[in-house]
């Protein structure tokens, strides 16, 4: 069997992306990000998550596949350690911080349970005892003494974070950034403002450690409306 035989039967079922280990003429190990496009395969170039060369190009001897696999589990609580490591590094949203560890503690199969007998029970009484006896940390009483699911916070949970970093636009982003850092360590509140792919704004407000991120589309005033975790990166909070 050939090396392109090999790497074809990598992608198993609908899968379109593998990772491998190719062995090149000299028996040296390369990392390569493979993936199939029609009857061909590509290796992702360096540093892109779209384009690549063709697998032929590389000249190699022998490839193997990479098994490193995570669970969504997995991936959901590694991902929110990270989020919740950078904000514990820039000491940004505190309540957030809190909100991830309930989460954590709570784990991804009960938190996305909880949120799915949420939506699918539709009597308000038979869904707050069935998500009470599952697990009382999401109940929550109101003003009045009325009991309620904790719903905003269960569905956010339940999700892979999604975190980017801020752009202000190409050339700029890192002068913007580095006054966003010394703003933060200066503990002082500012906000910024471009026009990139979207209109671009930024706020810190030093009084409550909070900081906002927001891209909406030009001149229009929705858009993607994110939480600042620290200088650079930003986590999604939701679409208008």
């Amino acid at each position: 069997m050939n090396v392109l035989e090999k790497a074809n039967g990598l992608f198993i079922g609908s899968m379109n992306r593998v990772t491998a280990t190719g062995i090149d003429k000299e028996g040296k190990k390369i990392k390569l990000r493979l993936f199939k496009k029609g009857d061909s395969i590509y290796c992702l170039v360096k540093n892109s998550r779209k384009y690549g060369t063709l697998l032929q190009g590389y000249d190699l001897l022998d490839i193997v596949p990479i098994v490193h696999h995570k669970t969504t589990a997995q991936k959901w609580e590694s991902s929110w350690k990270k989020v919740k490591a950078r904000l514990e590094a820039s000491g940004l949203w505190k309540e957030v911080v809190e909100e991830i560890s309930f989460a954590l503690d709570i784990d991804y199969e009960k938190i996305n349970t909880i949120n799915n007998k949420y939506w699918e029970i539709k009597n308000d009484d038979e869904r707050l005892a069935y998500i009470k006896q599952m697990d009382a940390r999401v109940i929550a009483t109101d003003d009045t003494g009325k009991e309620y699911v904790r719903s905003s916070l269960i569905y956010n949970y339940s999700q892979l974070p999604k975190v980017k970093k801020m752009y202000f636009g190409k050339h700029k982003s890192e002068a913007y950034l580095e006054r966003i850092k010394k703003a933060m360590e200066d503990k002082k509140s500012t906000t910024e403002s471009a026009r990139a792919n979207y209109d671009v704004s930024f706020e810190f407000n030093a009084e409550k450690n909070k900081a906002w991120y927001s891209e909406e589309y030009k001149g229009c005033g929705n858009g993607h409306y994110y939480l600042a975790l620290d200088a650079t990166h930003v986590l999604f909070y939701e679409d208008d």
